[in-house]
């Protein structure tokens, strides 16, 4: 059987809904509709009650549930054992704006640290990232935003302040680049920076915005020691405003060497090159 058959049945049976599931894994409905019924013939019995406006587990579904976690969790510790015989890996994610920001300047550093490492990287939004991390295909996790679960410990490798800078003159707001960095931290820009809500460009991506600023003239929060580098103005401070960027990782994570490779992440200066 295949195990993503049984990942997509998991994840229909918490979402109750086969869009909402589909959305998740990145999948069309209709993939995520066959999936399901190619197990309900594997098992010869329908495992959720169609409605309507919902759908719900049958008896049969709710008695597979647990042992479908079970084996997708046994299959990634099998994984990861198979990979410590030789080669160690290690995979670690990262949303757009952590790499950006922090993981980038560090990738040379940590393979020439740990020679002994095949590291992958990949580049994740939040919600893929933290998907990820608990199916235990991806050890590291590192956003500008906390991930909800109480199944992880978070570490946060760094706090920069932020200011407002351009490399235009006049109305600074006429040229305002909206950098999203979610959460808390766009409520507080967005109360620092008047005109943020009506910006002339939004963005995920801090490189975006940079490299339209750097081309046709702008302003963006950033900051402070890249805004500084890049030779843009400052225009406005945004006092007691700090963008931090966490690590995250599973509580009964037993990878070899897991601990050090945390610890040299922990060392490394943030930076866009």
């Amino acid at each position: 059987m295949d195990i993503r058959f049984l990942r997509t049945f998991v994840e229909v049976a918490e979402t109750r809904h086969f869009g909402k599931a589909a959305e998740n894994l990145y999948l069309t409905q209709s993939a995520v509709s066959a999936r399901i019924k190619q197990l309900e013939e594997y098992f010869n019995m329908p495992l959720f009650m169609r409605f309507r406006h919902s759908i719900k587990l049958t008896p049969a579904g709710e008695k597979l549930l647990p042992y479908a976690h079970q084996m997708i969790t046994l299959l990634g510790e099998a994984r990861h054992a198979l990979n410590e015989d030789d080669v160690q890996h290690l995979v670690i994610a990262g949303t757009p704006n952590a790499w950006e920001l922090y993981l980038q300047q560090g990738l040379s550093v940590l393979s020439a640290q740990f020679p002994q490492l095949s590291l992958r990287a990949e580049v994740l939004n939040n919600d893929h990232l933290s998907r990820q991390l608990h199916e235990r295909t991806v050890d590291l996790a590192v956003s500008i935003e906390p991930l909800k679960s109480e199944d992880v410990e978070k570490v946060q490798l760094c706090e920069m302040p932020l200011a407002l800078y351009t490399n235009c003159e006049g109305d600074v707001s006429e040229h305002y680049v909206h950098i999203d960095w979610g959460g808390k931290v766009n409520t507080a820009v967005e109360q620092a920076v008047t005109y943020a809500k009506r910006a002339h460009l939004r963005t995920g991506s801090v490189l975006v915005a940079i490299q339209y600023i750097q081309r046709n003239g702008g302003a963006a929060v950033l900051p402070t020691d890249l805004g500084a580098r890049l030779g843009l103005q400052k225009v406005l401070p945004l006092d007691h405003v700090t963008l931090p960027i966490f690590l995250f990782y599973l509580h009964d994570a037993k990878q070899l060497g897991l601990q050090e490779f945390i610890a040299r992440l922990n060392t490394i200066e943030g930076n866009v090159s």
